[in-house]
Order: C-alpha cells, then sequence, then structure tokens
C-alpha cells in the first residue's frame, strides 16, 4: 500500500521559540502589563493582587476565597444579577480565584469591548458591595463545598498531607482554601477587611493579552486606576513556613469500606526561585511528571496497581513540598506505596540516566509553546512573574535552560531534593484493612486519623 514507510520517524531537533513580547508601564499610578498578540479576538484583562492565603491572618484561613467570590456578587451601580447581564452584554466572562501567593480576578472579553470589560472590573475590585446578605450565602455555599471535597479521597489526602508537613501555625498547614471550621467562623466585617487590606492599588497589577492593535490599553488601565486612592500600611507579613521535623511517618485517614487507598507521600521543599529549579524539576519528570516516568511505570505499567502515578514539586513564593500520589485498590495499598518510596530513594542514589533526561527534555521544551497558547496562558505567565518577581526574560531563558540542563545538574537535585528519609506517607482509606501490612513495610510509625481526628 502506497504511503506506508518502514521506519519510525525520528524527532528533530527544537524549533526555536520565545515568549510573547510585552510592555511594563504605569498608568495612572498602576502597574500594567500589556501582551499584543496579533490574530486573537479574544482578550483577557485580568488583575493580580498579593492577597493569597499565604496573607490570610491566623484563624481566618479561606478568607481570600470568600472575598474573590464575593466581588462579582454585587458592585458599584449593580446588583449581582445586574452585574452578570453588564458583563453578558459585553460578551464577557468573568474568571476568578485564590492560590497561596495570589488573588486573581478578571474577564474575557472580545477585544472591541475591551475597556467597558475594565470599567466593570473596576466596579469590582473597588466598589464590591459585600453586603452582609450575599456575603453569609457566599459564606456558606462555601462551606458545603469544603465539606463535599473533604468526602472525597483526593482532597482529603491533601489536607492532611499539609498537616502531618508543616507545623501546627504555619499557613500551609491547612488548605489554601481553608476548612470547613475557619471558613464558616468567618464574620462579614473580617471578610470587608481583608478586601479592603488585600485590593489596593499599590498592590495590584493590571495584565492585558489579546491582539491589541486597535485598543485604547491605556484607556483600559485608567477605567481601572484613574482616582484610585489608598494603599497598604505595610507590605503584607507572612509568617516563614516551618516543616516538621519528625522523620518518616505514615498517617492513615480511615475511610471505612472504601475500595481504593489514595496514596500520597513527600516532604517539604523549595521556593519557586531556588538556583536549581530547572534541574530539579527535570528530575522530577523522570521521576514521575511523564507517562513513561518512572513512578507511572512501576505502579502502572509493571505492577497494574493503578491508573497513574505522580509525582511533582509545587514550588510557591516562600516554600514548597515535593509529593508523589497515586490511587491503588485497597488489597495492594502497603506494597504500591512500598514501591513507590523505592522508586524515590532510588532516584536519590543513583539519579537518572541520559535517555531519560534526553527523553524529559525534549518533552519539556516542546511543551512549552503549548503551555503559553491562547491570551489567558499567557496573562497566567505573565501573572507568575508578578507574583513571583521573576525578570522578563524568564521564560526564553526557562526553556533554554531545559534544553542545556546536564545528567550531573540533574542527578546533584535528586539527591539535593529529594529526601527519602524524611518522607511523610499519607493513605486515605479502609483502616481496618490496611495498617498491619503499612506497619510491616518498616516506612515509619504509623498512625490513624478518623473524622473526629
Amino acid at each position: 500500500m502506497s504511503g506506508l514507510v518502514a521506519d519510525r520517524p525520528t524527532p528533530g531537533p527544537p524549533r526555536p521559540w520565545s515568549f510573547p513580547k510585552f510592555e511594563r508601564r504605569e498608568v495612572a499610578g498602576g502597574r500594567v502589563i500589556t501582551c499584543h498578540l496579533p490574530g486573537k479576538p479574544l482578550a483577557v484583562i485580568s488583575l493580580v493582587a498579593d492577597a493569597g492565603a499565604v496573607t490570610e491572618p491566623a484563624g481566618k484561613e479561606g478568607v481570600a476565597e470568600i472575598v474573590v467570590r464575593a466581588l462579582s456578587e454585587g458592585a458599584g451601580p449593580y446588583d449581582a444579577y445586574g452585574f452578570a447581564v453588564a458583563g453578558e452584554r459585553l460578551g464577557a466572562t468573568w474568571r476568578s480565584h485564590t492560590d497561596w501567593d495570589s488573588l486573581r480576578c478578571g474577564f474575557e472579553v472580545p477585544v472591541g469591548d475591551l475597556v467597558g470589560a475594565a470599567e466593570l472590573l473596576a466596579a469590582a475590585v473597588r466598589e464590591p458591595h459585600l453586603d452582609e446578605p450575599s456575603l453569609l450565602r457566599v459564606r456558606d455555599e462555601r462551606v458545603d463545598e469544603i465539606r463535599l471535597d473533604q468526602s472525597q479521597p483526593g482532597p482529603r489526602a491533601g489536607a492532611a498531607f499539609g498537616s502531618a508537613v508543616w507545623a501546627a501555625g504555619c499557613r500551609y498547614a491547612v488548605p489554601d482554601g481553608g476548612t470547613a471550621e475557619t471558613v464558616a467562623a468567618l464574620p462579614p466585617d473580617d471578610i470587608r477587611a481583608f478586601h479592603v487590606g488585600g485590593l489596593q492599588p499599590d498592590a495590584v497589577t493590571l495584565i492585558v493579552v489579546g491582539d491589541l492593535d486597535t485598543v485604547d490599553t491605556d484607556a483600559a488601565a485608567r477605567a481601572v486606576f484613574a482616582g484610585w486612592i489608598g494603599g497598604r500600611a505595610g507590605t503584607a507579613t507572612t509568617v516563614p513556613p516551618e516543616p516538621r521535623v519528625e522523620g518518616r511517618r505514615v498517617v492513615v485517614v480511615d475511610r471505612p469500606g472504601s475500595v481504593q487507598s489514595m496514596l500520597y507521600a513527600g516532604h517539604d521543599g523549595p521556593n519557586r526561585r531556588t538556583p536549581d529549579y530547572v534541574p530539579m524539576t527535570t528530575m522530577a519528570l523522570v521521576l514521575g511528571g511523564m507517562f513513561n516516568s518512572r513512578l507511572n511505570y512501576r505502579l502502572r505499567e509493571d505492577k497494574g496497581y493503578s491508573y497513574g502515578a505522580f509525582g511533582a514539586f509545587d514550588t510557591r513564593r516562600d516554600a514548597g513540598v515535593f509529593l508523589a500520589r497515586s490511587a491503588v485498590q485497597t488489597e495492594v495499598t502497603a506494597p504500591a506505596l512500598a514501591d513507590a518510596v523505592a522508586e524515590i530513594r532510588t532516584m536519590h542514589d543513583g539519579g537518572a540516566t541520559a535517555a531519560e533526561l534526553e527523553q524529559a527534555r525534549s518533552y519539556r521544551a516542546g511543551v512549552f509553546p503549548i503551555n503559553f497558547a491562547g491570551p489567558g496562558a499567557v496573562a497566567a505567565g505573565l501573572a507568575d512573574l508578578v507574583v513571583h518577581d521573576l525578570p522578563d526574560d524568564h521564560y526564553d531563558r526557562l526553556r533554554q535552560e531545559v534544553l542545556d540542563v546536564d545528567l550531573d545538574a540533574v542527578n546533584a537535585a535528586a539527591a539535593t531534593r529529594l529526601r527519602p528519609d524524611d518522607l511523610v506517607a499519607v493513605v486515605v482509606g479502609d483502616a481496618s484493612a490496611v495498617v498491619d501490612e503499612l506497619r510491616e513495610t518498616g516506612l515509619g510509625p504509623v498512625e490513624v486519623l478518623t473524622d473526629e481526628g
């Protein structure tokens, strides 16, 4: 048959790529980043604020998420319904969320209506109503959402992992969205106070991305910043992260009758600006970040324990974590966890091979253009530059560093950044079926938690 080839094609060298050009400037006293993407008629206008979970007062965990959800529940001349209608008339979609290090909100909107979307965004962040009935409704809905999440093994494992890895009182010890208890206890005045403290003109950056040839981006920026007076009394203060140093251990969250176990294993890690970010994260790709990674091969392909196993570093502004995770059948909980820990140990002791490094480099460099395809992804990348105080050429240099990273650097990162003797393992599953075997693995003392603690 014509068209068939005898040999499999080989990949060529990575094509040249660069992050889209962008401009930083000040308009009406506010920080603005604009990025022109020719041929992209759907624009993104977004504010990124230094008001993430780490800035929340102790005991008020989850307040940032309540604030960001309440911004569109009535603002300026609009009630909640009017705000939604105003956005629909512009063809705009409201997007908002918080994470550990930032609060982000804004619109996806046709470029021709970008200034109108800027005006609506300004109302949301500068003049939200934050009336008591709306705040109580948003708060109660969030409590219900958290309780539903925590009934699922993944979120439950994540919460238990954070409290096991980080010291009591450290913000990272509590989920970034708070707990049902901390959110339920938030009075409206505390929610309003967080808005006033976090959303001030000196703590936000406006990002505009799209085909901006015919757009007056200065007019959009003025709509957001002109006349916005105020500022923080000082820089937002955060408590330095403090890990719990107790050696290797296993925490079992009892889920009676569960036919699967959710496995988490890891420890604290460095922040986003660590000098060995590229070799460290490239090593993590080999270990658990690709389909042919070691963890996935061992637990899925070799043993058939799981549909997938993963491992990565989550690097935040102040610190981070290394985490390997998988879901397995209850009866193989102990051997699956032991195998995952063994793979982490093997990577720590012996590092990656040259062939594994080449696969990881090729994969990571190849997905760079995909990761920044479209205005939304570019805007998110620009927001990350702001949050982590990274240089303008960061993404271009990052891709080149990925292409240039050598085996010695990757294996040095494996030896220093993986700490198999400090691993905290969290198992969410049926304790009566798994605890005895887990104790026999020698992975550390086993503690069992129930819903009552």
